[in-house]
């Protein structure tokens, strides 16, 4: 067994990278708007880089322009993990995706349809303020593209290969 120190995993160094742009960029202290509009680039930036890790040939992805519902979708159809757990974090971005909408394309929001938003994210994050839901959303989304990336490698392993991971 060796004891020289490996270089992480691919996949553990662009969840610290992203991990690490939160930190850098996202605080409870933001004020509302700031926080979802920072939520909403940090929450396309990791869907982004896990399209890019999940097709053979990433290189026709980047570049084009494509909305965020065309990135969402794309990552939707490349998740290995699926079912009610990623559903909801699905549904937070979605939600994330309006709110973030009515802030930068309209001057004068409709507030009853940014409070909706508002109150659809508190809903299904449990947390108390739309900062600490945002919060919960970027580590959550981080985490289960993360872990999708991990289980679509293992499943392109041979058996024996597989054997060798246990954990």
């Amino acid at each position: 067994m060796s004891t020289t120190p490996t270089e992480p995993p691919e996949i553990a160094r662009l969840m610290q990278m992203h991990g690490d742009l939160f930190d850098k960029h996202f605080s409870h202290k933001l004020d509302e708007q700031s926080a979802v509009l920072k939520a909403h680039l940090l929450i396309e930036g990791v869907i982004r880089d896990f399209n890019y890790r999940s097709v053979q040939n990433p290189e026709h992805l980047r570049g084009i322009r494509l909305t965020f519902q065309q990135v969402v979708g794309i990552a939707r159809s490349l998740m290995v993990i699926k079912g009610s757990g990623s559903n909801g974090l699905w549904d937070m971005t979605d939600q994330l995706n309006k709110l973030r909408n009515l802030m930068a394309h309209e001057l004068e929001p409709d507030q009853v349809k940014q409070d909706k938003c508002r109150k659809a994210l508190m809903s299904l994050s449990g947390a108390a303020t739309l900062n600490e839901s945002l919060s919960f959303l970027c580590g959550g989304m981080n985490a289960l593209l993360m872990v999708s990336l991990e289980l679509r490698k293992r499943e392109l392993l041979s058996e024996a290969e597989r054997g060798a991971l246990e954990i």
